[in-house]
């Protein structure tokens, strides 16, 4: 992926979170100007807690622009969710990604141009985040018919119009740099450009020709009706040369068409399955054993599987894939299967097979097809059906020439750098899912001893409901905040129970789930250590011995059979020769390419973060309202002089 994804979707120095200047009120008789349903004390009670100066308008407005009109107010969240969709890059959104976002309101150009005359500045390719935000506002005023102008926004900056933004959660626009001038004409990059990328075609120097439907080679201009084939110079090639050039083309079509499924790198990247793997049921009496529901959610698929049907199929994998990298499944154990220990294997299943269906080549393999869409009981299949476990290359049998110049010079290189560097990456991934498992779990703690404390404060009330001072009302109106500093209480042990849960499920089985891709490329790079030896050097000097035989013995009378016995060695020997350096060279394409994947998973990374911000704001909002409403609340309980 690109650098782009790496880009904070939050600008370091922004200043949304200011508070805005406004004086505290709790007049909850008032209505919502902008909504039929009625008062909403949550939306109503969005300030401050401490009480700031209001500046004079007068001294305010004199200055007004787009980028300052709304510094310091607490917007909804629509403002956040639609900046992410945007595709921010350095706190700036794209003109054309602004179009975009405005578009979901279905305001028309006329209106879009309005809005953007007052937002964009002249001639600029961008917008800045606070400009954004007064975009989004504007939209808001056009949808309740309000005057499209600063002063209109400046005027209503603390009761916005929420605007309505239809599909906005399914939009999702790519990340590209304002800055940079937009062209129909894609870049040319180079190989410096990304180390690791593999691109869809080989770099210049190692060039092959690339044909585009019935295209043919510059060097062959056409193909006679004879079966013929006219040269550059005129001249037409027997049929025996047609038929090789067609081969030619058959193979490099098919060796193109290899790249590029294992190598696009942002299409794989958006046609990613999610794979849902949950507990089904125990089966069986004195041994038992768990079923699993995998749920495909592209392939609409459910099937049930054991964990000895993920474990032949790990099996599988690892035989008909030995340079790929294929991640590791959650520990096998024989007894004493608790609820906490199933969980944790479901969770590792998970993270399995949806390490699996990420990666560009797995997730085609037939018997990973099979894995998820099979219906009938898996084990009667595994009996009736014996896959084809030979390695990726004797089944695909590729033409290696053309993949030689998908392989970086410097390839051994960068593997012995990730060799040092791996390991170190590893341990500190394993550190992070730790911290990060201790900062749930304290959460957790947190929810319960709220829920605690609210049973308690509902016990108390029970004891004080009736004052021992007769006609005492103060201890009554005492008690009712009791229960209103329980409820919500209460509340916001569920709003914590949420976001653990989204924790649990998000930051923290992605952080697991980088470190455990990592583990398995040191273990494929073992692999290959162990298997990707040859005799390439051996059939070298064997051949180069034989012919020197055949060129002494030939045309020597009597040493006929003794010349065409070597011949037969030195042709069987040049194959088997031809052959291993044909393995060796996908195998080196294969780790090239998984080096590029492995590269590639730091977009996820980037992706991790941003969304685990996101979460935590939401939730940070939430309980943020919820004591806010409580404030509210709490203001009616009996002050000093009521107890006199």
């Amino acid at each position: 992926m690109t650098d782009d994804l790496g880009s904070p979707f939050l600008g370091t120095g922004s200043n949304y979170f200011m508070p805005e200047s406004r004086s505290i009120s709790f007049a909850v008789e008032e209505e919502d100007p902008w909504s039929a349903a009625g008062f909403d004390p949550v939306d109503e009670m969005r300030q401050p807690l401490t009480q700031i100066p209001a500046m004079d308008d007068d001294i305010v407005t004199e200055g007004i622009t787009a980028s300052n009109v709304l510094v310091g107010v607490d917007l909804p969240e629509i403002f956040d969710t639609a900046y992410i969709r945007a595709g921010p890059v350095g706190d700036r959104v794209s003109v054309d990604s602004l179009e975009v976002i405005i578009g979901l309101g279905g305001l028309g150009p006329r209106l879009f141009e309005q809005i953007s005359s007052i937002i964009v500045p002249s001639g600029a390719m961008y917008v800045t985040r606070n400009e954004f935000n007064t975009a989004l506002a504007l939209v808001g005023c056009a949808q309740k018919n309000m005057d499209l102008s600063l002063m209109k926004v400046y005027q209503h900056r603390n009761d916005l119009p929420i605007p309505l933004l239809s599909n906005l959660e399914t939009i999702s626009i790519k990340r590209v740099n304002p800055l940079m001038p937009s062209s129909n004409k894609p870049k040319q990059q180079s190989y410096d450009d990304d180390p690791w990328r593999v691109a869809s075609t080989p770099p210049n120097t190692n060039a092959f020709p690339t044909f585009r439907g019935d295209e043919v080679p510059t060097k062959v201009r056409s193909i006679s009706k004879t079966r013929g084939i006219v040269e550059g110079n005129g001249t037409t090639a027997p049929d025996s040369t047609v038929a090789v050039v067609e081969d030619r083309l058959a193979d490099k079509s098919s060796t193109q068409a290899l790249v590029k499924a294992s190598t696009e790198s942002y299409q794989w990247f958006l046609d990613l399955d999610q794979i849902t793997v949950t507990i089904a049921e125990k089966e069986g009496f004195l041994f038992t054993h768990v079923n699993y529901w995998v749920h495909s959610h592209q392939r609409q698929t459910s099937v049930r599987r054991r964990y000895s049907d993920f474990y032949w199929f790990w099996e599988t994998l690892l035989k008909r894939y030995p340079f790929r990298v294929v991640p590791n499944l959650p520990p096998k154990k024989m007894s004493g299967k608790d609820k906490a220990f199933l969980e944790n294997r479901c969770q590792g299943l998970s993270r399995f097979i949806n390490c699996i269906v990420r990666h560009p080549v797995l997730k085609n393999d037939t018997e990973v097809i099979t894995f998820l869409t099979e219906q009938t009981e898996f084990v009667a299949w595994r009996r009736a059906k014996t896959p084809n476990v030979d390695e990726e290359f004797i089944r695909l049998n590729p033409h290696t020439d053309d993949l030689e110049g998908f392989i970086p010079k410097d390839l051994d290189d960068r593997i012995e750098e990730i060799r040092k560097r791996l390991p170190q990456s590893i341990e500190k991934y394993d550190s992070l899912c730790s911290v990060m498992d201790r900062c749930i779990r304290l959460k957790e703690a947190r929810a319960a001893e709220m829920k605690r404390y609210n049973d308690t404060l509902k016990e108390l009330g029970n004891i004080e409901h009736v004052c021992f001072v007769p006609n005492c009302q103060a201890c009554g109106h005492v008690v009712r905040g009791y229960e209103n500093v329980g409820n919500y209480m209460n509340q916001a042990s569920t709003i914590i129970e949420t976001d653990v849960a989204s924790a649990t499920m998000g930051v923290l089985e992605n952080l697991k789930r980088h470190r455990d891709i990592s583990i398995a490329f040191l273990q494929m790079l073992d692999r290959k250590s162990r298997l990707e030896t040859n005799q390439i050097s051996a059939l070298y000097k064997k051949i180069s011995a034989n012919k020197a035989k055949v060129n002494q013995n030939r045309g020597v009378p009597g040493l006929e059979s003794e010349v065409a016995r070597l011949d037969a060695a030195i042709k069987s020997d040049s194959e088997q020769m031809i052959y291993q350096q044909r393995r060796k060279t996908y195998i080196h394409y294969c780790v090239a390419t998984e080096a590029s994947y492995l590269h590639k998973q730091q977009a996820f990374v980037s992706l991790l973060y941003q969304n685990f911000v996101h979460e935590q704001l939401q939730y940070a909002r939430r309980a943020v309202d919820n004591w806010k409403a409580l404030e509210a609340l709490l203001c009616e309980m009996p002050k000093p002089e009521d107890f006199a």
